[in-house]
């Protein structure tokens, strides 16, 4: 049996990031650690969706390094990223996991075999919020392509409870 690999902590060291000549983020130095919460704030363009990107592995550093568990250039099969006002394609929340699946490579037998399996008893609405969470943490964990995505986004997609009066 192996050992699990966590890609924490995730360590940024003067970390550099410019887009169109533009310095965005400019020699950060953070360390996230296990079990740590973290809470990132500011105001409108300040960076913080770029720091977020930086973490998740999906951009690169002008200046710097980042490192996931101590490994540089680690694929990100166990990170996955969940925004608050994720952006979704015009289609069902079906539509947008089939398209995140072809997104990812999974082939398309397999893709229709996924979609194809229905919840034993549809679930009822709980407002727009919870359904736009629950599909983008689908699509996140349909590119982690493990189900291996982050607790908080499992969460997102569990069956909310039923209130009983």
């Amino acid at each position: 049996m192996r050992a699990s690999v966590s890609d924490l902590p995730i360590v940024l060291e003067e970390v550099s990031f410019a887009s169109g000549g533009v310095t965005i983020l400019d020699h950060i130095s953070l360390a996230f650690a296990t079990r740590a919460p973290a809470v990132l704030i500011g105001p409108n363009g300040a960076g913080k969706t770029t720091l977020l990107r930086l973490l998740m592995g999906l951009i690169a550093p002008v200046r710097g390094r980042v490192t996931w568990g101590g490994r540089e250039d680690v694929e990100p099969t166990h990170r996955a990223i969940v925004f608050q006002r994720p952006v979704m394609l015009r289609r069902s929340a079906a539509g947008n996991i089939r398209y995140a699946l072809a997104a990812a490579g999974v082939p398309r037998g397999e893709r229709i075999a996924l979609c194809a399996r229905r919840p034993e008893r549809a679930r009822p609405p709980t407002g727009a919020q919870a359904l736009r969470r629950r599909a983008a943490a689908a699509g996140a964990r349909a590119r982690s392509r493990q189900g291996t995505a982050n607790p908080a986004a499992r969460r997102a997609d569990r069956k909310p409870r039923s209130r009983r009066d």
